[in-house]
This record gives C-alpha cells, structure tokens and sequence, in this order.
C-alpha cells in the first residue's frame, strides 16, 4: 500500500460515496473530482482507503466521463494513495483502455 502525503487535495472515495459498483456512485466520485479541480491548481489525490473493489459502471460514470470532459490532463492531475496492488492494477488497466478506445475514435 502507498501512503504518500499530498500537498492538495486530498478526497477520500469512501468518505464521498458509499460504494464503488453503481453510475451513481461514479458520478458522485465525478462531482468531487471536478470541484475539486476547481479548487486545486496542481493535483488532486484520491485515497483508496476502505475500498474493497470497482465495477465497470463505476469506473465509466467517474474516470471514464473524467477522460471524455478532460482527456489524458485530467487523468494527469489524480495520484491515488492507500490502495492495494490489485486496484492498480486494475484502475491502470481501465485508463489504458480508455484512452485506447478514444484514440480509435
């Protein structure tokens, strides 16, 4: 597990939706990143802490339509701490393949 400190923004995902499975709870990761975007010049940090795993749903309300409003700069401004080795895994994994898929487009 990382357990880097951040300068910025710090949004810890269990604390802003209670799941990580439905576009609901995508979107509302989503609403949060933005603001805090609107707020933070550099980065913002997601922590992992007390999430379990991700669905596909989640993934393309919140990191999927991220990359569709923002392209790879908004991919750029996240640094993600507490996770475990599988959840990067699989969140690389689905950023690849998201900007993958655009580029065929």
């Amino acid at each position: 597990m990382s357990n880097v400190a951040s300068d910025g923004v710090v949004l810890n995902i269990s604390d802003i939706t209670p799941g990580t499975y439905s576009n609901v709870d995508g979107l509302t990761l989503l609403i949060a990143i933005k603001n805090a975007f609107d707020n933070q010049a550099e980065y913002v940090t997601l922590s992992l802490q007390g999430v379990i795993g991700f669905s596909s749903s989640f993934l393309n309300s919140s990191l999927g339509t991220l990359y569709e409003e923002m392209g790879i700069a908004g991919f750029k401004r996240i640094r993600l701490v507490n996770y475990k080795p599988a959840q990067l895994v699989q969140l690389k994994k689905y950023m690849t393949d998201v900007v993958q898929l655009h580029k065929a487009e």
